[in-house]
Formats: structure tokens, sequence, C-alpha cells
């Protein structure tokens, strides 16, 4: 998401602390995946919050060629300009993807590589990004040169990605995510509960859960007092985990959402949040289809299929899959009713109060009375929950 420098700065990477609504709905989330999670999290590399708590933070200097990915960077000309202040923003090189013809390219969003569908080809990617070299343009720093993007549409038209991709120059990329290492070329099926960890820009390396699915929400891009909305469907929600509550903030956008296995596989990628930390990501399927790529990876997951695996963690959970797609059918019959409440921003497939059932959650901007008062209990016998989230803003 667009950093500005200066004053402006500090509020941006200031983490706003989470309402009770949000972290009662976090911590109900983590007990009822708390298996899985803790699984997750063991694997992980033990050193972790060593590598991350350095300064200047490893992921925002200037590393040698070839750099690993999950690290700061973006386009060249990505300057902007608010009245009287001047700036430049930045996010995260998440991993490497290829085409059919074995051509090599940087994964990210589009509003960290074309800056909004305004970049065109051939425009350079540096790294770091322009927010941690004081917002200078220096052609040398150049790992990638911006290739195409999957054009996000605001106001009209819904979108189902913010993704793009920029082609690698010649020795100046690794495949492996710094504190992460190698991944794999095939990917994991999203399911509630999944427990899976990001490198990003500003958050470092942080684990979480998948806490919702099938998620509509309305995305909030400017920078400025004018709002600039894109509506996106069929998201993932991701919520932090006890030893990183904030699973991702302004500057992770861009970063791929992994698994927690010993050969991780790639699951979302992440573009945006809500004020308290939650996240939101694009399933990576989607992404990669829509570029016509796919994931480079080095090491080979567990033997057991993918579909398999997915399969038993929701059974863990009391969750499956077609638990899920009868819950958004009939979320999406009521959509404008949900949307209708007060200060709605969006919603989402996520854990009822009994195992197995699912609940249609309702995030809040801000819960109110009225937001309260307008919501319905429940909905073709599918209880409604309302999740006081904040806004969502891409990252």
């Amino acid at each position: 998401r667009p950093v500005p420098l200066g004053a402006s700065s500090v509020t941006v990477f200031k983490v706003a602390t989470p309402p009770a609504k949000l972290m009662s709905y976090q911590t109900k989330a983590a007990t009822l995946v708390a298996c899985m999670l803790a699984i997750g999290v063991a694997s992980m590399p033990q050193n972790a919050s060593a590598q991350c708590d350095v300064t200047p933070p490893t992921q925002q200097t200037a590393l040698s060629r070839p750099i690993p990915l999950g690290i700061s960077g973006g386009n060249i000309n990505s300057s902007l300009k608010s009245g009287k202040v001047t700036g430049c923003f930045s996010g995260t090189l998440g991993s490497m993807v290829q085409d059919t013809d074995g051509n090599q390219y940087i994964l990210s969003n589009n509003h960290v590589l074309a800056d909004q569908n305004k970049a065109k080809p051939g425009q350079l990617i540096v790294q770091p990004g322009l927010v941690d070299v004081q917002c200078l343009k220096a052609p040398s720093d150049a790992v990638a040169t911006f290739s195409r993007a999957v054009k996000l549409k605001f106001r009209r038209g819904t979108n189902t990605v913010d993704a793009a991709i920029a082609a690698v120059e010649p020795g100046e990329v690794s495949p492996e995510i710094l504190f992460i290492g190698e991944t794999a070329s095939s990917v994991a099926t999203p399911t509630i509960g999944l427990a899976v960890q990001k490198m990003g820009r500003t958050s470092c390396l942080t684990s979480g859960v998948i806490a919702a699915l099938d998620a509509n929400v309305k995305v909030n891009y400017s920078e400025k007092k004018k709002p600039k909305f894109a509506k996106f469907l069929n998201q993932i929600i991701v919520t932090g985990s006890p030893a990183t509550p904030v699973f991702g903030a302004a500057g992770d956008s861009g970063s791929l959402i992994l698994s927690q296995d010993i050969c991780p596989q790639p699951v979302a990628l992440l573009f945006a949040g809500f004020a308290g930390g939650t996240t939101i990501a694009n399933p990576i399927s989607e992404v990669l289809s829509d570029l016509g790529v796919s994931m480079v990876g080095s090491c080979t997951p567990a033997a057991a299929p993918d579909a398999a695996q997915a399969d038993s963690l929701a059974a863990n959970v009391g969750m499956s899959k077609e638990v899920v797609a009868s819950a958004s059918a009939v979320r999406d019959r009521h959509e404008d009713q949900l949307m209708s409440i007060p200060g709605a921003v969006g919603t989402g497939i996520g854990i009822g109060d009994q195992p197995g059932q699912p609940a249609i959650e309702v995030y809040i901007d801000k819960l109110t009375p009225n937001a309260q008062a307008g919501a319905p209990k429940e909905v073709e016998r599918i209880p409604v929950k309302l999740i006081q989230s904040g806004e969502a803003v891409a990252y």
C-alpha cells in the first residue's frame, strides 16, 4: 500500500489496537483451530523472532544479488503527492513464477508493481522499494521490469485478484523466500483452520491461521480523504497467531502466504487488511490462472495429495468444503440485506458456535447500536455474526 514519507509515515505504520469484538473473534477462531496452529507454529524456524528483531530490518535494506523474495520493492515510479506533501511507496516482492516458456517473473500486487493500473511494460522494479531509500530513484537498484497486471476495477465491476508480474533480470533474483527458504511449486487448498505463514516488507515473518473463506469485501485504495473502493469476491481471511498477533501490515502487500509444512506450499497472495491486523488475501490458484503462470519451487511437499490433506483438516475443524460452499450460497442470496447493515464492509464464511456449524460473518467498520439492531440473527438457519473489523484497506 502507498506509504508516504515524512510525518504521515508514522501514522501509516502505527498498528491499530484491535477493538474488543475483533479480539474476541480472533481468540475464538484460534481456540477452535488450536491443534492445527500449534502443529504449524512448531514447524516454523525457532529463530524467526531474532531474525526479524534487527535494526534496520533485513528485508528493508539493499540485499546482495541474487536477492531472496519476501522483501521491500516496487516500481521505480511509485511516487505520490497529496497537497503539499510529496512521498513514495513500496510493497513486497513476494515470490517467483514462470510462464509456459520458462520465463521467470516476480509476483506481487497490481498496486505494488503497476501502481493501480498505471505502469507501462518495461518500467524498472527496484529493490529496496523507494520508501526505504528516501524516495531516491536509482536504476542500479533494478531487479526486474514490469510485465503485466490483472486490471483493478474501481466503482463498477468486481475483482478476484490484485496481482501483477515483473520479468526477472538474469542473475538478480532467487526463488527462495527470506527466512523461509525453499518453497513448493504445487499449491495448497485454502481451508478454515489451515496454519499459514508469510514473509513481508513490514511485519517480517509471521504465522497465522485461515479464519474465513469466500469473503466478499469492499477495499479502500485511496491515500486521500476521498475513498477509492474496489469490491473483491471470494477472498481469504487470515488472523495472526499468539506469537505474531498481527499477521500483516501496510507494506506487506505482495507477500506470498504459505502453508507451514517442511516444504511450504503457496496458499494465497496478501493484498489488504482490516484495521486490527487481520489480513485479506487472494486465493493463489486464481492469481496464477489469471496471469497464466505457475509457481517456481525447489522442494517437494509430503506425498499425501493436497485434496486429501484439505479434507483431513476440514474434518478436524468440522467444516467440510461442502458446508462452506452451502453457507456461501446462502450468504450470496442475502448479500444485499447483509451489506445494508450500517457500517458493513464485507461478509465471509467462518466458524459457528457449534462443531461443524458455519457462520456468516459480517465485517463492520464500527459496531454501533444501529448495526446491531439492523442485523438478522440468522439467515436460512445459518447464524450471522457481526465482527468489528475496521475499514478494509489495501496494504
